[in-house]
């Protein structure tokens, strides 16, 4: 797809790009290291394709994967102020894809588990029910490392469908079964960059921002998180909800929502960025065509979301639910939160506690939600919830509806703005997070600097700014699930999980307040042009 005009800075930075390669380059040897204090074992390679393992052990694996988050981080943030070219052939994606391929999944043990789920399903058994420990002595779920040999999927059905497809191909090798849900997930970050290329017409910004983002790299394709999958249909719902017209493309981005929560049920959150738009043009007053259309429109992707997910759901049977209510109430060591708790646990029963810091959580993310609203929306008068029916748009080669503006599809520069903003929230906000819980968020930034392009986006002081304490936040995170795994030496506990328990909370609540109080002592006009900042 050509570049718009201005979106390729006329030169590369060599700095950026060295920053960049350095730390692409690290996080290929930590994968090539196995099994380390960062990879669990996974059996016998097989008929896998793979490189030989580096002779990479315990304090050298966690310093070349420090090293590979910290490149990565300084290169993003070289890339946001001092904007350059990356002039990446399209070739390039593909074969770092393949060179993924030759690795093994690190950062955590989650594709061991992953791949239990896969085969238990497979073997005529329930995951959401059986725990890998639960299941007997399977060649596969026997592999399984701490902590989640006692834990069912929480995963929708889905993902864990997939898992299944890896399990049927892998057979009764855990290494097989995990390297074919690596390909799954290869292709779905490729996916994800094409739509995501097709959405803007901005692959700079796309390349930077998602393709060859570490934090997306590292947590994402080179651990192999379940949760690039559901970012993929986030990023389908996304643009086919923005560029499809009519009744029938509101039903197709449903259903692309319907797959995204049955992937993971936190993905749905696209589905409530897409619906904002039109309920802003069906509620505050119910007459006229223009609210008739968003209401049926409305109406379409939600019946057609339903129609996905209660078929898949049914299938999987109730448990599914069970597993993520009891997933609901989770604190992560990372978080602040986790402070939160452990006071209030020292003078009440620890469920109530635990629902305190749980309830006290949510109410942040709406708060961080209205800052981060005001700092990177309000500015540009993109987005039309904010703004009325002016802000809309007619997607690039599609008809008028009727010669009324207001029954448009809404602009995509506010439907991503809108899911940036909630991602960004919850990624901060929230009491359990991980890094690969970014995932979404990095795909919306990708879409809304993408699409804010010609109007001053990422050009923007004030989007710099917030970015900028993403981008500070994503990798203080990654670093404290270096290397990332339970079972550590000592000495390697001690340092990464303080860094862990200590640095990551307090980097966090420095962030919220910077952003709160940023937020409510900027005075930011509602019509200020593009680029205002």
């Amino acid at each position: 797809m050509p570049e718009a005009k201005g979106d390729r800075p006329a030169q590369r930075d060599p700095v950026r790009l060295a920053l960049l390669a350095g730390s692409i380059g690290c996080l290929l040897l930590v994968g090539l290291a196995h099994p380390s204090v960062a990879a669990p074992p996974l059996g016998p390679v097989g008929w896998v394709p793979h490189l030989p393992d580096l002779p990479l052990r315990g304090w050298g694996v966690v310093a070349v994967q420090t090293l590979g988050y910290l490149l990565g981080g300084v290169a993003l943030l070289r890339a946001l102020w001092r904007p350059s070219s990356l002039r990446a052939p399209w070739w390039v994606w593909p074969v770092l894809g393949g060179l993924v391929l030759l690795t093994v999944p690190y950062g955590t043990a989650d594709h061991t588990n992953y791949a239990a789920y896969g085969r238990i399903l497979l073997e005529g058994g329930d995951p959401w029910l059986t725990s890998p420990a639960g299941f007997g002595e399977d060649p596969v779920t026997s592999m399984v490392r701490p902590p989640w040999r006692d834990t069912p999927s929480v995963y929708g059905p889905v993902a864990t469908g997939l898992m299944g497809v890896a399990a049927a191909i892998g057979g009764e090798s855990m290494r097989a079964v995990v390297w074919v849900w690596q390909v799954i997930l290869v292709l779905a970050w490729l996916a994800a960059r094409w739509v995501l290329v097709a959405l803007t017409g901005r692959r700079e910004v796309v390349d930077t921002w998602w393709s060859a983002n570490p934090l997306v790299l590292g947590a994402g394709l080179f651990g192999a998180h379940v949760d690039l999958l559901a970012t993929a249909f986030v990023v389908g719902a996304l643009a086919v909800g923005v560029r499809a017209r009519g009744v029938g493309g509101s039903a197709a981005a449903g259903m692309l929502v319907g797959l995204a929560a049955s992937s993971k049920i936190t993905a749905g959150v696209v589905g409530l960025a897409l619906a904002l738009p039109h309920l802003r043009r069906c509620l505050p007053k119910w007459r006229g065509s223009a609210s008739w259309v968003a209401a049926t429109q409305l109406s379409a992707m939600v019946v057609a979301a339903l129609a996905v997910m209660v078929p898949l759901h049914l299938w999987a049977g109730p448990h599914v639910f069970g597993q993520l209510l009891t997933a609901t109430g989770g604190i992560s060591y990372a978080s602040p939160w986790r402070a939160v708790y452990t006071l209030l646990d020292v003078v009440a029963a620890e469920p109530l506690a635990r629902q305190a810091a749980s309830l006290a959580s949510w109410v942040l993310v709406l708060a961080l939600a209205a800052a981060l609203w005001r700092l990177l929306l309000t500015p540009f008068a993109v987005v039309g919830l904010a703004e009325g029916d002016r802000s809309s748009e007619v997607p690039r080669g599609s008809a008028d509806v009727g010669g009324d503006r207001s029954s448009e599809v809404p602009r995509g520069s506010a439907v991503a703005g809108v899911l940036l903003v909630l991602t960004a929230a919850y990624a901060l906000g929230a009491a359990y997070v991980l890094p690969w819980y970014e995932l979404p968020m990095w795909a919306a930034a990708a879409a809304w600097l993408g699409l804010t392009a010609g109007e001053g986006g990422a050009r923007s002081r004030v989007a710099r700014l917030a970015l900028t304490a993403l981008v500070v936040r994503g990798t203080v995170l990654a670093l404290g699930y270096v290397p990332g795994r339970v079972e550590l030496p000592g000495d390697i506990e001690t340092v990464t999980l303080g860094f862990r328990f200590v640095v990551v909370p307090l980097t966090t609540a420095v962030l919220w307040l910077v952003i709160l109080r940023w937020a409510r002592s900027r005075s930011v006009p509602a019509r200020r042009g593009p680029g205002a900042g």
